[in-house]
């Protein structure tokens, strides 16, 4: 026996596929266009990802960073409600003074603790060298085992007001982008 498709059959066939698209498409939320996270000097707010809380751990050694003075930068997200540190983190780093960009790039780590060190050089040159790996899946830098992302070059050579911005693109496994990185806006004070 032959089966026939008439093109009434064939158009109904089509519109509710339609109709069975449009309410799944209909149905996920829009992502949130608000997602901001921290700001510097008080206890950073949680970034909400369903029912996770998201919340920037940044530490700098020495904790008070003087002018031209090498830095120790140690990053990391906590899952509040776990207390566990967020595996597999990708950051775009972007540091400016006065309006004044001075170094922006994105950093990478398996287990969700980005080390920095900011050897800052003297001289008249505004170019970084950054001393890593670069992770193919995430186009990122990441560390040698066992020693932080080397970045050398002027970045706190002078006093004042650093801006930061940490917007955090991947958690949990390397293939998985946010919809919208999570925004971590803080002022850094060099002295």
């Amino acid at each position: 026996m032959k089966a026939v498709m008439t093109g009434y059959r064939m158009s109904l066939i089509i519109f509710a596929s339609f109709i069975i698209i449009g309410g799944i498409v209909i149905s996920y939320p829009p992502p949130s266009k608000e997602v901001k996270a921290q700001h510097h000097g008080a206890p950073p707010p949680a970034a909400a990802i369903g029912d996770r809380k998201l919340v920037l751990d940044m530490k700098t050694t020495p904790v008070n960073i003087k002018q031209g003075e090498d830095v120790l930068m140690t990053i990391g997200f906590l899952d509040e409600g776990k207390s566990e540190n967020i595996q597999h983190v990708t950051i775009r780093m972007d540091i400016s003074k006065a309006g004044k960009h001075i170094l922006s790039d994105f950093f990478h780590d398996h287990n969700g603790e980005v080390k920095l060190m900011f050897k800052n050089k003297g001289g008249g040159s505004s170019s970084h060298a950054i001393g890593g790996n670069q992770d193919v899946l995430t186009n990122a830098w990441i560390a040698d085992p066992g020693s932080p992302i080397m970045i050398s070059g002027p970045v706190f050579n002078q006093s004042g007001t650093y801006n930061v911005i940490l917007e955090l693109s991947t958690i949990d496994n390397d293939k998985t982008d946010l919809v919208e990185p999570l925004e971590y806006p803080f002022d850094l004070d060099v002295s």
